[in-house]
């Protein structure tokens, strides 16, 4: 199922494609780091790092070139992390990792060197792996995630010229991640959430670049 869901997101992408020459479509890569966690569960802060990395397509959708309309395809890695700090009298090792194919579609605002992106992206869950004092935990024993996410984000980008930016985006999921567990796995004893929260979410700030083959907006 996961693979059919990949194929099919990267077909629309590849559709999409040849529009950048017949269109007045403008594409490139994109790169960047993203910092996680997970909102739901016993541990607080941005600690888990994971990489990001796809393409885009985009047309602007208005003649003085203030809005664009754009679509990307991306590989994302999210979770969460909590690392031992017995001077603190914290000794929980966890990590969860989870990695995602996702398509973000959003609206821009262009303002001269900066830019701002509102919209959304819905991802596919296709691994996640999670570990306790460095040992992982079986994917039988884990409390499932769940294979689909739609998430809200906004950005703000700075545009060195009309090729290169710098975006730094903020989203979080609108659907749960995961559903609360009340169950007798003992690895999830005590239970890795919050219960006062209906589920997990993944929290995520992403910095990246973008480079767009012929770009040529107006700075």
């Amino acid at each position: 199922m996961k693979t059919k869901v990949f194929a099919l997101l990267a077909g629309v992408f590849l559709y999409f494609v040849p529009a950048t020459y017949s269109q007045k479509f403008i594409g490139g890569p994109k790169a960047g780091i993203a910092f996680t966690q997970v909102d739901g569960d016993f541990y607080g802060g941005f600690h888990k790092a994971g990489v990001n990395l796809g393409a885009f397509v985009y047309r602007t959708i208005s003649k003085n070139q203030k809005w664009d309309l754009q679509f990307e395809i991306e590989y994302i890695q999210k979770g969460s992390r909590e690392t031992p700090d017995p001077e603190n009298g914290l000794y929980t090792d966890y990590k969860m990792s989870l990695n995602y194919i996702q398509i973000p579609v959003f609206a821009r605002y262009n303002a001269r060197h900066l830019s701002f992106e509102a919209g959304v992206s819905v991802g596919t869950l296709f691994s996640s792996t999670e570990y306790t004092d460095g040992v992982e935990i079986p994917e039988e024993d884990q409390v499932p995630f769940k294979s689909m996410e739609l998430a809200a984000l906004t950005s703000i980008n700075y545009h060195f010229n009309p090729k290169l930016w710098l975006n730094a985006r903020f989203s979080y999921s609108l659907t749960r991640i995961r559903v609360p567990y009340n169950g007798e796995i003992p690895v999830y004893d005590p239970d890795p959430w919050d219960l006062q929260k209906p589920g997990q979410y993944n929290n995520v700030i992403v910095f990246s670049f973008y480079y767009a083959f012929g770009g040529n907006h107006k700075l």
